[in-house]
């Protein structure tokens, strides 16, 4: 009976010894410093972040929660933040971005700039391949009539008035967002599997683009003299002067802001 007893308090107390070091080690793995990243200086929305940008330092491990944390440099760098973030901020996946998914109406100063719209086909519109935050250029075309030895001749002519515009939004003809689905057929092509968003076949027809007051009023009276088509841009698109082309005997067009209107 005695020995007995002796078994079952040695084991009483190797059970506690077991439990006592378990505790002891599932504590030093909590309190156990890890490494994490922190962003060194307050970063802009939209901005690329760089090796400067970041600096290492430890946590506790309860402290660090590896679905949200950012641990690995490949994972960071080159990324785009797409929120403002500040210095000694750790670094969180989810405010990292590839440069195609900014928005770059975050970072832009709108003091100035107005919405406007005009009208748009799928044609125009780059076969559907345009959306929100994209730049264009605007192109004119128009008619005019050539005078000598009192006759009059036609002449057409086009020229590119706008640069580097960005596109705020794009709707059918029911005013629903317009969707670029242009990608979705891409991978339907190359997959053999739809993936193109529910055969949606609404029409492109409004596009509203960010300008200031002078452009709007330019934009506003092309429209009322000749048209507007919206010309794409490639990634590395720089701007530059074009001298227009026409097509036909041509007189001078004259084009240019003034004092519209004035107060007696």
């Amino acid at each position: 009976m005695k020995k007995n007893r002796i078994a079952i308090l040695i084991g009483e107390i190797g059970l506690v010894i077991i439990c006592a070091g378990g505790f002891y080690v599932m504590n030093q793995k909590q309190i156990q410093p890890m490494e994490v990243y922190q962003y060194s200086r307050d970063i802009p929305v939209n901005t690329q972040v760089t090796a400067s940008d970041l600096k290492k330092v430890t946590l506790p491990a309860t402290a660090v929660d590896d679905t949200l944390f950012a641990r690995n440099s490949k994972d960071i760098i080159g990324k785009y933040v797409d929120t403002k973030v500040f210095a000694g901020e750790n670094v969180l996946g989810k405010q990292l971005v590839e440069k195609d998914s900014i928005d770059p109406f975050d970072s832009m100063d709108l003091t100035k700039y107005r919405k406007i719209s005009i009208p748009i086909t799928y044609v125009d519109g780059l076969g559907g391949n345009i959306k929100h935050g994209d730049k264009v250029d605007l192109v004119y075309t128009a008619s005019g009539k050539k005078s000598a030895g009192g006759t009059q001749t036609d002449f057409q002519y086009s020229r590119v008035f706008l640069e580097n515009v960005a596109v705020f939004n794009i709707t059918t003809e029911d005013g629903t967002p317009y969707q670029d689905k242009t990608q979705a057929k891409q991978e339907t092509a190359s997959t053999g599997k739809d993936i193109s968003s529910g055969g949606d076949s609404a029409k492109m027809s409004t596009i509203t683009l960010a300008v200031t007051l002078d452009q709007a009023e330019e934009i506003s009276a092309r429209l009322k003299a000749g048209t507007i088509r919206v010309v794409g841009r490639f990634d590395s698109s720089k701007d530059y002067q074009s001298t227009g082309y026409i097509i036909g005997d041509y007189d001078k067009i004259n084009s240019s802001a003034g004092l519209a209107e004035t107060n007696k």
